[in-house]
């Protein structure tokens, strides 16, 4: 009688497993889809800058590794071949957190006006939190015994809370990323008393709230090491990941898009003001100039050091 209960609440944890996982493909996927018009425009052709480069790399890794993914996921695999996909899966989520996350070290670093201290604080940061996974998924896969019916795997509480490190020391990552982003943008505003939509401002709005849907898809996957049954632990690392992947392409587009439209400059009447969108390529900047007056564009000495170039009236 045990067995067989145990069986059918097996049943239910892999049921809701698939189900969350293809939830998160089906995100990646059609939010690729929706917004493929908007890359075109924007940055296919467009000359390429530095951010045109890393939002392929982000959408584009993703997109193609996880079709892979998706298809072995509905296959009965080997024990031998199971415990291979695992690792490759685990190799794919990795490879993937790490691309958002130096985009957002880069993000931050061009806000701080390539601050060298903040780059090696957070590059320090970033270390330690590489290290915390290897030592946290290191020696994990001896130790799972399978289910049969698919690639599945028992996972012990200790070991489930081991795993949970990993995704822990992600979480506060990205909190001192989001915590030097509000910083940076309430010294700024208070230095230049910014009142419109500048680029700078839309960075921060966005990485809030971007910020804020990863970190809940984050924190989701971090219980279900904690409170999940035997299955589970582990199973929204997937729709982290996929939520991970589409915030960032979303707030790369987000950028190109309103500096195409030149909505996110401050006009006065005799000032040009000039927003890089990655200040490590001097030559994507968004000007807004006052035509009664003529167009110059701002030299790099007229930078601000959180990024803004102004030449004052």
């Amino acid at each position: 009688m045990d067995d067989s209960i145990n069986s059918v609440v097996v049943a239910r944890e892999i049921f809701l497993l698939n189900y969350i996982h293809f939830i998160g493909l089906t995100i990646l996927y059609w939010d690729h889809f929706i917004t493929i018009d908007s890359e075109i425009n924007f940055l296919w052709r467009r000359r390429k800058a530095l951010s045109a480069y890393w939002f392929f790399l982000n959408r584009y890794f993703a997109f193609f590794s996880n079709m892979g993914i998706a298809v072995l996921t509905l296959l009965t695999l080997s024990p031998e071949v199971c415990i291979k996909y695992t690792i490759i899966h685990e190799g794919v989520l990795f490879v993937a957190q790490l691309i958002v996350s130096i985009i957002m070290i880069i993000r931050v670093y061009a806000l701080f006006g390539r601050s060298r201290r903040v780059l090696w604080a957070i590059l320090a940061l970033g270390a330690c939190v590489v290290g915390v996974s290897v030592w946290s998924i290191a020696g994990q896969h001896g130790h799972r015994p399978q289910i049969l019916g698919g690639c599945y795997f028992r996972i012990t509480q200790p070991s489930a809370i081991r795993l949970a490190a990993c995704w822990e020391a992600l979480f506060v990552f990205d909190s001192v990323i989001f915590g030097l982003t509000v910083y940076n943008a309430s010294t700024t505003r208070q230095r230049y008393a910014m009142s419109k939509m500048t680029l700078h401002t839309l960075v921060v709005r966005d990485g809030a709230w971007y910020f804020g849907i990863m970190a809940l898809a984050n924190l989701a996957n971090i219980a279900t090491y904690y409170f999940s049954g035997p299955v589970l632990p582990g199973s929204l690392a997937g729709f982290a990941n996929y939520v991970s992947v589409t915030m960032i392409s979303r707030l790369i587009l987000n950028l190109h898009e309103h500096a195409n439209a030149g909505l996110l400059t401050e006009k006065t009447k005799q000032t040009v003001r000039a927003y890089p969108l990655d200040s490590l390529d001097d030559s994507m900047f968004m000007t807004d100039i006052d035509t009664s007056h003529g167009s110059s564009r701002p030299s790099s000495r007229d930078r601000s050091p959180s990024g803004i170039i102004e030449v004052q009236r």
